[in-house]
C-alpha cells in the first residue's frame, strides 16, 4: 500500500522522463506477441484497413476484442453499420507495448477515423507483481499510445474508457492498481481531443462488488457489460462524429467523471437504474444528439429546463400540440426541452448521468415523468425520486417544479390511469415546498365522470392537443413569476 501512496509523486516524474524509461519501463517499447494466432488476427485487420478502415476504432485487449463474442450481438446493433461504424482492434492479451507495435505496423495508417475508443491497461497491471510492474508504468506506457495515436490519426477524437473493474472486491490488488492508473491518466483528457468515459461503477454492487454475473472471471463483462458500454460511449461518438474542423467544443462528459454507483442492471431495465439499452429507433438518437449540441453551443444560463417524455418533448415537436405555445414563451424566457418521446425513468437517468445537466446552470426544473414506466407504482415513483435526487445533487442552485403524471386513458377505470394516480399518490410526498414544488392541476383535463374534457386531448387521451399546452402554459406562468421574477 505504501507504494500505492507514493504513486502520486513518482508517476508525475514518469511522464516528465518518458525517453529515459523506454529502454527500462515494459509498458512502453513497442513489441508483437509470439502466439499462434496473434500475427493472422493482425493481418486480417490490416485487409480491412487497407480497405478503407472505418470512422470509428476500438482498439485495446481482450476486453475490446470480445466484442467479437460475447459483445457480438450488442456490435451488430451497434457498430457493425451505418453511422457508427466501426473496426474492432482489439486483441487478447495485449499490453501497452503490443499496442503500440500494432499502431507502428499500420493499424492506424491510410484512413481519417472521426474517433478511437481505448480501453487497455489491465494486462500491464495483471500480468506482473507490483516490484516488476507498478502502476506508474501503465500510465507511461498509456500514454505513449495516445501519443501514438495522436501522430497517426490527428483529426480524430480519442476517446479514452476507464480500466474496468477487475477481482471481486474494491481492496483487491488488481482493482486497486487500475484504480491508481485511472486516477491518473484521466488528467491527459481536455474534453476536447481526449474525452474521459468512466462508467465503471455501473458493473458494481452498491459496496463496490464485481459479482460473477456481471463479469463471471471478474474481468471480462458478461454480454449485459457490452450494452452498457456501447450506451455509455454513443454520446461521445456523437459528439465525434458531429464535431467540424476547428472546432473547440468542450465536450459536456468530461465534467461527469465521477458516477454514483448503482446496481448492474442486469435483468433489463429497472426505474431508478439508467437504462442499459437505449431505443434503437433513428429518431431517439438523432434528438438526443441534437439536444447534447444545443446544450454545447447554447446559453449557460436557462430560465426553465424541461424534463420528461413524450409529453414534455411535443412542447417543441411539430405538429406536436405545443409548438405555438413553445414559440411564445421562448420569446420570455430562455427555455431548454430535455424531453423524449418513449421514455421512462431509467432513460432519464441514463441521459442525466451522460451530460444532459452539465455545462449550465438554472433557476426552475419542470418535470413530469412516468407514463411509459409499466412497473409497480412504487417503483415507478422511485425512479422518479432518483431524478429528483439527481436533480438536486447537480443543481443545488435550481428548484424542481414537479407535476403528477397526466391523465391517461378515457375514463377513470382505465388500468394506466389507476396506476399512474398511484405513482402520483406516492410522489407527492416529495415535495417539500422549499426546494421541490408541486403542482397538480390534472383535474382540469377531466369531467365530473373523470372522463377526458374533449378538446384538451389527442385522441390517444395520453398526449396534450395545442389547448392542452395552452391549459399547462396557464399553470406555469404564476409559477415562473414567483420563481424566476418575471
Amino acid at each position: 500500500m505504501k507504494k500505492l501512496l507514493f504513486l502520486g509523486f513518482a508517476a508525475g516524474l514518469c511522464l516528465f522522463s518518458q525517453g529515459a524509461l523506454r529502454s527500462v519501463t515494459p509498458a512502453v517499447p513497442d513489441a508483437p506477441w509470439t502466439k499462434g494466432w496473434w500475427m493472422p488476427r493482425h493481418e486480417q485487420k490490416m485487409q480491412l484497413v487497407k480497405a478503407g478502415g472505418a470512422p470509428i476504432v476500438f482498439l485495446g485487449d481482450s476486453i475490446t476484442h470480445f466484442w467479437e463474442d460475447r459483445g457480438r450481438d450488442v456490435w451488430n446493433r451497434y457498430f457493425a453499420s451505418g453511422r457508427y461504424r466501426a473496426i474492432n482492434l482489439g486483441f487478447s492479451g495485449d499490453r501497452t507495448e503490443h499496442v503500440l507495435w500494432r499502431i507502428e505496423q499500420g493499424e492506424l495508417d491510410g484512413y481519417a477515423a472521426k474517433a478511437v475508443v481505448l480501453m487497455l491497461g489491465t494486462n500491464n497491471t495483471g500480468h506482473f507483481p507490483f516490484d516488476q510492474e507498478t502502476p506508474e508504468d501503465t500510465i507511461v506506457g498509456l500514454k505513449a499510445v495516445l501519443d501514438a495515436i495522436r501522430a497517426k490519426q490527428p483529426q480524430a477524437k480519442i476517446v479514452l474508457c476507464s480500466i474496468f473493474p477487475r477481482d471481486p472486491k474494491p481492496t483487491d490488488g488488481n482493482r486497486l492498481r487500475n484504480g491508481v492508473v485511472n486516477k491518473e491518466i484521466q488528467k491527459f483528457c481536455d474534453g476536447r481531443n481526449i474525452l474521459w468515459c468512466d462508467f465503471g461503477q455501473q458493473f458494481l454492487t452498491a459496496d463496490g462488488t464485481l459479482t460473477a454475473e456481471v463479469a463471471p472471471d471478474f474481468l471480462h463483462p458478461a454480454p449485459a457489460g457490452y450494452e452498457v458500454w456501447a450506451s455509455a460511449v454513443l454520446p461521445f461518438l456523437d459528439f465525434a462524429l458531429d464535431a467540424k474542423p476547428g472546432d473547440e467544443r468542450v465536450f459536456p462528459q468530461r465534467f461527469a467523471a465521477t458516477v454514483e454507483p448503482t446496481q448492474f442492471a442486469v435483468d433489463g431495465p429497472s426505474t431508478v437504474i439508467p437504462a442499459t439499452q437505449l431505443p434503437d429507433q433513428v429518431w431517439w438518437k438523432t434528438r438526443l444528439r441534437e439536444k447534447r449540441t444545443e446544450i454545447v453551443d447554447g446559453p449557460k444560463e436557462y430560465d426553465v429546463v424541461f424534463v420528461g417524455d413524450s409529453i414534455t418533448h411535443r412542447w417543441e415537436r411539430p405538429n406536436g400540440g405545443g409548438e405555438k405555445v413553445w414559440a411564445e414563451l421562448k420569446q420570455k424566457y430562455t427555455l431548454l426541452n430535455l424531453g423524449i418521446g418513449g421514455d421512462g425513468t431509467q432513460h432519464v437517468l441514463w441521459r442525466m448521468k451522460y451530460g444532459e445537466l452539465e455545462g449550465y446552470r438554472t433557476k426552475l426544473f419542470v418535470l413530469m415523468i412516468g407514463t411509459n414506466n409499466r412497473d409497480r407504482p412504487e417503483q415507478i415513483a422511485q425512479g422518479v425520486k432518483k431524478i429528483l435526487e439527481t436533480l438536486r445533487a447537480k443543481h443545488p442552485e435550481a428548484k424542481v417544479l414537479l407535476h403528477p403524471i397526466f391523465p391517461r386513458g378515457k375514463t377513470a377505470q382505465d388500468g394506466a390511469r389507476k396506476r399512474n394516480e398511484a405513482v402520483n399518490a406516492i410522489i407527492r410526498g416529495y415535495a417539500d415546498g422549499t426546494d421541490v414544488l408541486w403542482h397538480d392541476f390534472n383535474a382540469k383535463f377531466l369531467d365530473e365522470k373523470g372522463g377526458m374534457k374533449p378538446g384538451l386531448m389527442f385522441p390517444d387521451d395520453l398526449h396534450p392537443d395545442h389547448n392542452g399546452y395552452l391549459l399547462w402554459r396557464d399553470e406555469l406562468l404564476p409559477i415562473f413569476q414567483k420563481v424566476l421574477g418575471k
